[in-house]
């Protein structure tokens, strides 16, 4: 590695005293280096090319300037920038097929497996929300709730304007019990898509956590209004037990029950106290 990167220091300063003919001789050197990286190294590519690309396009400034000529015998560094513009085009399709191979991974319930697909995506294109939030998915069904809002943390950095990750964020809040906290990632998701069902139930859910239960029930309304489950109509119909609303809490326990609920010994038992 470090006799490579003694190649590359030395192809640059060729670049920068104008040794064309030295550097055209050298560039299958370039191509055999960066074919023999390992893909753990491809970060480290990226980062050689562009400053290689950078010196390269202030040299065309500085030969404009000076009047200078370089003809189809010295060097043709369009090509070169062309070639390494493609270079970069690849590592982003391999961060993407990184990517899906998570995605798959996830779906299997493979999820620390989906961890290191993710994590090998983001080595190479680490400006990719949709990846960093992914990871969080991933590390929250393992439970581990702090590194998984680092994550959604970096995917917001990157895009704040994603509804998912703001209630993702919120969820392992809640799982944390910080449900204050977990309310404002709601109420993030909720400004930027007030259709997002989730993030209203979500926010019931924390909001009845506080003991805020008529709060938590316009929450459930939002929620319900836009899509109904049987999930939704047993929280709801918890926090209408908590306000001693016997009736309707029968009503909506009995709506879950009849929208396919599979906590069926839950209900039965709510049931048996109204």
């Amino acid at each position: 590695m470090e006799q490579n990167n003694t190649i590359l220091d030395q192809i640059k300063q060729h670049l920068q005293n104008k040794d064309y003919l030295t550097f055209k001789s050298q560039i299958n050197i370039i191509k055999r280096y960066y074919q023999k990286e390992k893909e753990n190294q491809i970060q480290k590519q990226i980062i050689q090319l562009n400053n290689i690309l950078e010196t390269l396009k202030n040299m065309v400034i500085e030969l404009t300037k000076n009047g200078d000529y370089i003809n189809q015998n010295q060097i043709k560094i369009q090509q070169i920038i062309v070639e390494n513009e493609d270079k970069k085009q690849q590592n982003i399709k391999e961060a993407e097929r990184l990517l899906n191979e998570g995605v798959a991974l996830y779906n299997l319930n493979k999820y620390q497996d989906a961890i290191e697909c993710y994590d090998k995506a983001i080595s190479i294109n680490p400006n990719d929300d949709i990846t960093w939030t992914n990871k969080g998915f991933a590390l929250n069904n393992l439970n581990k709730y702090k590194d998984a809002i680092e994550s959604f943390d970096k995917a917001i950095s990157i895009n704040p304007k994603d509804d998912i990750t703001w209630t993702n964020k919120g969820l392992a809040l809640n799982n944390l019990n910080k449900y204050q906290d977990a309310i404002e990632c709601y109420d993030e998701a909720i400004s930027i898509n007030p259709k997002y069902d989730k993030a209203w139930s979500n926010k019931g859910f924390a909001l009845h956590k506080l003991q805020k239960y008529t709060d938590a029930i316009s929450c459930y309304d939002q929620a319900l209004s836009i899509n109904i489950n049987h999930q939704r109509l047993k929280l709801k119909a918890d926090s209408l037990f908590e306000l001693g609303k016997k009736p309707e809490a029968k009503q909506f326990y009995e709506a879950s029950l009849e929208q396919g609920s599979n906590d069926k010994i839950y209900i039965q038992k709510q049931l048996s106290k109204l």
